[in-house]
This record gives structure tokens, sequence and C-alpha cells, in this order.
């Protein structure tokens, strides 16, 4: 069985949940949208395959996201539209910072533009890396599997 255990902590609260396969996992994210009103960054950490990337997938289905979703490797950062509909969120931006080991190659492509924008919900993986630029009221989210 492929397990994941799922820890998200804001500010002083935690709240830890189990799924059993990377579609409960994305279903899991898709329940979470809910909460979410634009503005929020979602800081993921964990290690490689862990339910980082099907999280996102999750959280852009449920936001109406038409594109295909990729963890954005080689390019560090995508943006998604959000289809009319959702009252305050217009924009997706994913981020993989794995290749990073600052936030300021972020900086210089205009992520302070998007954490900072309350229409857009800004999803980083490997947040860990560039802690450096990651605001105090983010949602950290980590990740650990077993197989």
């Amino acid at each position: 069985m492929n397990t994941r255990t799922i820890t998200i902590s804001k500010n002083s609260e935690i709240h830890t949940v189990i799924t059993h396969s990377e579609p409960e996992t994305y279903g899991y994210a898709q329940k979470l949208v809910s909460k979410f009103s634009g503005g929020d960054v979602l800081a993921l950490t964990g290690d490689l395959g862990a339910g980082k990337t099907a999280f996102t997938k999750g959280i852009a289905k449920a936001l109406g996201v038409k594109n295909t979703v990729t963890s954005p490797t080689f390019v560090i950062m995508k943006i998604y539209d959000v289809p009319a509909g959702h009252d305050t969120i217009s924009q997706l931006c994913h981020v993989d910072a794995y290749r990073l080991t600052s936030g300021h190659d972020l900086e210089d492509i205009g992520i302070k533009d998007y954490m900072n924008d309350k229409h857009t919900i800004t999803i980083i993986e490997w947040a860990e890396h560039i802690k450096d630029i990651i605001p105090p009221d983010a949602i950290w989210i980590h990740f650990e599997h077993s197989i």
C-alpha cells in the first residue's frame, strides 16, 4: 500500500491526514480549496514521489484549471488561469524550487508579485529550499510516504 502522511501547519495549528493512494491525495487537495480565499501561499515539502505534485493537481482541478498541471522543474514557475466562477481566485502560481538554493532567483522572475496578490494561490514545491522568501503566514504542508 502506498500511504502518504500529510501534515498541514499554519501558525500554531497542525492537522494531519493519511491518504492511501495518489487519487486519494488528489481528492483531499480538492476538498481543501474551499478553505482558500486567494493570497494563500502553500509551502510544500517532502521527498521525491511523496505527493506534492498530485496535491497540486488536485488544487488545480478544484479551481477549474483546464491546462495539464505538471511540476515546473525546469521552467521553475508556471501560471495557470482560474476560470470565472471563483469570486476571489483568478490565478494559480505553481513553483518548483528543487534546483534553487535561495529565493533570490525567484524574486528576479516576479514571485513576490504572485505571493502578494490576493487573487492568486501560490503553491511552492520544495519550499524548504527558499525559506528566505516564504511569507510568515504561509501554510506549510509536509508529505511523507511509505510503500
